[in-house]
C-alpha cells in the first residue's frame, strides 16, 4: 500500500512527465531478472573480470595482465508490463522506432495474473581495472559505478493500481491484506582490491582462494519494508488504511526543503565495505609447477575440469548524510480527498503523512541514518573442457537476505557452452532465472572486445519484449608464455616461457 500512496503523492508532487518516470522504475521492472554476464566472466580470457563471478579465478587466465577500459552491463526485465514481440523488438528500439500505442493510449500492455511480483533490476558499469598473477599470487585492481533496484513478494493489485490508476473500478471496494513485501534502491561506486593464492598445488590438482575488498560510496539510496498493510480503495478520492506497519528510508541528493538537485551537501551520502569471498579446485591435465623468471614466463595450465564457489556482495552501505528513516506502526487512516493534495517538496510529503497516520507531523520519524545491505548471493561455477577448444560450463547463483534492507539478487541456474580462442570466443548461454523462466543468450569476444545478451529473444521478436540486457566490455592483457628474446646468445635458454608447440619446434631445429 505504500507503493500506491506514494505513487498518488509522487503524481501530485512531481507532475506527469517524472510521474512516468517513477512508474517505470516501480512497475516495469517488476520480476526483472539481474544477470551474470557469463560471456564476460567464466572464460579463461576474462581476466580482471573473473573476479565479478569468483576472485580466486585470477589464477586460472591466460593472461598474467589484463588490463580492462571500459564495460557496461544493462539488464531490465519484469513479469508485469510487455510490448508484443511481433510489435516492438529491441532492434526496433535501437533504431529509434517509435513504440506502439494501445486502445487506452498507453504504449504497452499487462499481464492480467494475481501472481506476486519481485524485482531486480541491475546496471553496472565497468570502469578501468587491472589484474596481475605471479606465479601463485595475483593481485586485482577494480572499479565500478552500479545501480540496483529490488522488491520481493510485491503484492498483484500494486503495479495495476500503478498502470491504471486508483480510479480503476474492478479493485474498488476490495479489502487487501498483504504482508512481508519491500522495495530497495541503491546508486553507489566501488573501488576493490582482490588477491588470488594458490594454497594447494601438488601434481595435477590445485586450490586456489581469493578475496575482494571493496570501498562503497553511497550516492543515494533508498528503502521501504512493510510487515503488513490492510486497505481498500474505496473510490479514486478515498483510500481505507485499517491497519499498517512499514518502515521508510531514504537518502538522495535532493534538498527536502525546496526541491534544489543537487543539494548542497557532499555528494556521496553514505559509505561502506563490501567483500567477495571465492575458492576455486582445478583439475589439471599436466604436472607444472610455476618457476618463472620473468612474469611473461609463466603457463597457462590446461585443466580437466575446475568447481568454484563464492559468496558475492556481503557488505552495506551505512547512508549518514541527508537521511530520513520513518516508522508507520499499527497505524490507520480514512484518507479522503487524497486526489487534491499536493505538495511543493519531500519534507512536506513525509509531514503529511506522519500527520495522517499520527497527528502529528514528526512522530514517524525515527532517525536519521540508515542502511541498505548489498544483493548477496552465493554462487557456484563449475567448467569442463570437453575438446581441444570446446569448453562447457555450468553456473548457479543465489540470493541471500538477512532483513528487508537488503537487497535482493535473483537465482540463476545456466548452462554455458562456448568455444574459445585466443582470438576468437563464443558462448550460447541456456538459463533458467528464478528457476522457472528459460532464456537463451549469446555472447562474443573478437579479441580485446566482447558483447552479449543473456536475452537473445528480445533482439529477434521471439515472445513478448518485457525487458532488455546487453553487455560489453573493452580490454586488453599480455599473454602467458609469450617472452621476447632478451639475448641473441645461442646458449640462451629459449624453452621458458614457450607454449608445448613451440618448444617442440625449438627441438627439431635444434636436431
Amino acid at each position: 500500500m505504500h507503493i500506491v500512496i506514494l505513487k498518488a503523492i509522487i503524481r501530485k508532487f512531481v507532475g506527469k512527465k517524472l510521474y512516468i518516470t517513477f512508474l517505470i522504475i516501480f512497475t516495469l521492472n517488476f520480476q526483472s531478472y539481474s544477470q551474470e554476464m557469463f560471456g564476460l566472466t567464466l572464460g579463461n580470457y576474462s581476466g580482471v573480470n573473473s573476479i565479478i563471478a569468483n576472485p580466486a579465478m585470477m589464477t586460472h587466465q591466460h593472461k598474467f595482465l589484463d588490463v580492462n577500459l571500459v564495460g557496461l552491463d544493462v539488464f531490465v526485465g519484469n513479469n508485469f508490463a510487455y510490448i508484443p514481440g511481433s510489435d516492438y523488438n529491441m532492434w526496433d528500439a535501437v533504431n529509434t522506432r517509435q513504440l506502439p500505442t494501445y486502445e487506452d493510449g498507453s504504449n504497452f500492455l499487462y499481464y492480467d495474473n494475481e501472481q506476486l511480483k519481485v524485482m531486480s533490476t541491475s546496471i553496472r558499469m565497468l570502469g578501468p581495472s587491472a589484474m596481475m598473477q605471479l606465479g601463485k599470487h595475483a593481485f586485482g585492481f577494480s572499479t565500478a559505478l552500479r545501480v540496483y533496484t529490488s522488491g520481493s513478494n510485491v503484492p498483484w493489485e500494486m503495479p495495476v493500481f500503478g498502470y491504471e490508476g486508483l480510479r480503476y473500478k474492478p479493485l474498488h471496494n476490495i479489502q487487501f491484506n498483504d504482508h512481508n513485501f519491500d522495495f530497495q534502491a541503491n546508486v553507489w561506486g566501488e573501488i576493490g582490491l582482490s588477491y588470488a593464492y594458490d594454497v594447494f598445488h601438488y601434481f595435477d590438482q590445485q586450490i586456489t582462494v581469493g578475496i575482494s575488498v571493496k570501498y562503497l560510496m553511497g550516492y543515494s539510496g533508498g528503502y521501504a519494508d512493510i510487515n503488513n498493510v490492510e486497505y481498500m480503495v474505496q473510490s479514486d478520492s478515498v483510500i481505507n488504511i485499517t491497519n499498517m506497519n512499514a518502515e521508510v528510508g531514504f537518502a538522495i541528493p535532493v534538498d527536502y526543503n525546496n526541491s534544489d538537485f543537487p543539494d548542497s551537501g557532499p555528494t556521496f551520502k553514505g559509505s561502506g565495505i563490501g567483500i567477495d569471498i571465492g575458492a576455486v579446485y582445478v583439475k589439471r591435465k599436466n604436472v607444472d609447477n610455476k618457476r618463472f623468471k620473468r612474469p611473461c614466463e609463466q603457463r597457462y595450465e590446461d585443466y580437466v575440469y575446475r568447481i568454484g564457489i563464492s559468496i558475492l556482495d556481503i557488505g552495506r552501505i551505512n547512508y549518514k548524510n541527508n537521511a530520513q528513516m520513518h516508522n508507520f506502526n499499527d497505524v490507520g487512516v480514512l484518507w479522503e480527498n487524497y486526489d487534491t493534495v499536493s505538495f511543493d517538496n519531500i519534507n512536506q510529503v513525509v509531514s503529511e503523512l506522519s500527520n495522517l497516520f499520527y497527528g502529528d507531523p514528526d512522530a514517524s520519524l525515527s532517525g536519521t541514518s540508515m542502511k541498505i545491505g548489498l544483493p548477496t548471493a552465493l554462487s557456484i561455477q563449475a567448467d569442463y573442457h570437453f575438446k581441444e577448444k570446446i569448453f562447457i560450463g555450468a553456473y548457479w547463483i543465489h540470493p541471500v537476505r538477512f532483513n528487508g534492507h537488503t537487497m535482493r539478487r535473483s537465482a540463476q541456474l545456466a548452462i554455458i557452452p562456448r568455444y574459445e580462442t585466443k582470438q576468437l570466443e563464443f558462448s550460447l548461454p541456456i538459463s533458467l532465472y528464478e528457476y522457472q523462466y528459460p532464456r537463451i543468450g549469446a555472447a562474443l569476444r573478437i579479441n580485446f572486445l566482447t558483447v552479449g545478451t543473456e536475452r537473445l529473444g528480445n533482439w529477434i521478436g521471439a515472445g513478448n519484449l518485457d525487458g532488455m540486457d546487453i553487455y560489453f566490455s573493452l580490454k586488453f592483457g599480455l599473454e602467458k608464455g609469450k617472452c621476447r628474446v632478451k639475448s641473441n646468445n645461442k646458449c640462451y635458454n629459449l624453452e621458458y616461457g614457450y607454449s608445448d608447440k613451440q618448444k617442440l619446434k625449438f627441438k627439431k631445429t635444434r636436431r
